[in-house]
Order: C-alpha cells, then structure tokens, then sequence
C-alpha cells in the first residue's frame, strides 16, 4: 500500500468521506422547504392527507440511490490497496455512478401506497409519456448513437495517443443497459393502477410517479453523456484535435452535471405537463337541456 498524500487523500475521501456522506443523507428526510419547493414544480397542494405520503417518497428514493451507490465507492480506493485494476476500469467513476443510476431506477419502480380504499381508474388512459416527454425518452439513444459514432471512429481515425477500445465498450454496454432497464422503469409507472379515493393523495400519486419517472429517464441520460463523454477524450482529447475534443467535453460535462441536478433536486421535466395527469370530471347529458327538449 503507497502511504504517499496523494494515495492517503485518493483512499479516504472515495472509501471513508463519500460512503459516510450517503449513509447520512439515506436516512435523512426532505425538509419542509424542499418539499413546497418539489410541490410547487409537481403543481401539488400539501394537506393533511398526502403529507406523509410526499415526504415518505421523496425520502425514499433519496434513500435508494444512495444506499445501492454506497458499495461502489469502495472501487475507487481499491487501486491504492491492491495495485492498478484490470485496463476496462481504468475510469472507475462510471461503476458508483451506475449503482447511483440503478438506485434511481429501482426507487421508480418499488412498492408503492397500500390500499386504502376502492381502486380509482383515470378516465383517460396513462401513457409513459404522460410522465416524461417523448424526446428525453430518446435522449439517451441518440446520445449513446452518437457515441458508437465515435468509437467506431477511433479505429478509423486513430488520434495520436490511441486507446484501446477495451477500455470503452464495458461503459457503453452498461449504459445501453441503463437505458433500456430507464424505460422499462417509465412503462412500469405509467402501468400501474391508482390505488386511493382521496384526490389530494390521487394528485400527489401522479405528481411523485412523474418525479420517479423523470429521475430514471434523467439517470439513462447522466450515464450516455458520461460515456460520450468518454468516446470525445478517446478520440478528440490528445494531440491537435484537442481544440475540437476540449471544448465539446466541456460542453458534455455541463449537460451531464444538469441531469445529475435534475436527480437530485427531484424535479418534474415541463411542469406545465403535471396538468394533463389531473382527472377530467365526468361529463354526463346537462339537467337544464333535458328539461327543455322535454
């Protein structure tokens, strides 16, 4: 084990100070502020009856990501104990990202109320898009396109310092996993019957499966932009295409860092869309025209 201070810092802060962190947070519940801030974004009055309900949710999810992340940060401190890992984790950041992604996914998508009442069906028929937007459903695909693109790219147009795509394909492939694991995730929530009477609660329902929807979606978008990412420093960031790979990096880091925001903040995509998740009232013949036509 190398005792230098840089490998003492490189052992502490990802194996002891980031585990620590999400022990801490994953127990923690929403504050009030972040739960009128959440309300205000889902278009959700807090009462009396969704109250637990919007704060056991939004606590449980934040619970999830950190707490099937947490293991992973290990991976990061082994290097100091065991040596250099295998080449394909040479960027071992992607793998605790993953599990934070996964943790995302797998809060979407767990239990939710029980039953306290007769089963309330939507008189329009949800669909996944309901929840989150078509084009940030293909987000992910297109960005994981571009970025086969690019590796295919490193074999044509080998830069001046090449890598081998050994070190690439393992991030691609978990994130193709993600991807497809994200929509199964939206297609699981939009599917899932009601199962309140209360419209407060009923509202907030939709409201939280939106935000766990939307959460997921964003967590496949984090994960394809850190490979793209990945794909421009292999093929763009040494020798005189760096000018072109730098800034395009930098740009890439911005968006991922955005989804990242999204996650954790636990926002809604458009909030304006929160309106077509609310029941139209049944419409029925009006009293006033019967009486008159008879």
């Amino acid at each position: 084990m190398d005792l230098d201070g840089w490998s003492l810092i490189w052992f502490v802060v990802p194996g002891i100070i980031v585990p620590a962190a999400l022990l801490v947070l994953a127990f923690r519940s929403p504050s009030w502020k972040q739960m009128t801030r959440w309300a205000t974004q889902a278009q959700v009055t807090i009462t009396t009856e969704n109250e637990d309900m919007i704060r056991r949710r939004l606590a449980r999810a934040r619970r999830y990501r950190s707490l099937v992340s947490f293991p992973f940060w290990w991976v990061l401190a082994v290097p100091v104990i065991t040596g250099p890992l295998p080449e394909w984790a040479n960027d071992v950041i992607w793998i605790p990202l993953t599990g934070y992604v996964l943790g995302s996914i797998l809060a979407a998508v767990s239990n939710t109320e029980k039953t306290g009442g007769p089963r309330v069906a939507d008189l329009s028929p949800r669909l996944p898009s309901s929840y989150v937007p078509r084009r940030e459903r293909l987000a992910p695909w297109l960005v994981l396109g571009v970025t086969a693109a690019a590796l295919v790219s490193i074999k044509a147009f080998p830069p001046r310092f090449p890598q081998s795509l050994r070190t690439q394909i393992p991030l691609f492939v978990t994130a193709v996993v993600v991807a497809v694991l994200a929509e199964v995730a939206l297609r699981m929530v939009a599917a899932r019957p009601q199962v309140t009477d209360s419209p407060t609660r009923r509202l907030a329902d939709n409201a939280l499966r939106s935000t766990g929807a939307t959460a997921a979606v964003a967590s496949s978008i984090m994960l394809s932009l850190f490979t793209l990412n990945s794909a421009i420093s292999a093929l763009l960031g040494s020798g005189h295409r760096a000018w072109i790979g730098v800034p395009l990096m930098l740009l890439v880091t911005g968006m991922t860092y955005g989804a990242f925001w999204v996650i954790v903040t636990q926002q809604p995509w458009a909030p304006g869309r929160r309106r077509s998740l609310r029941a139209e009232p049944v419409s029925g013949p009006d009293p006033a025209a019967e009486s008159v036509s008879a």
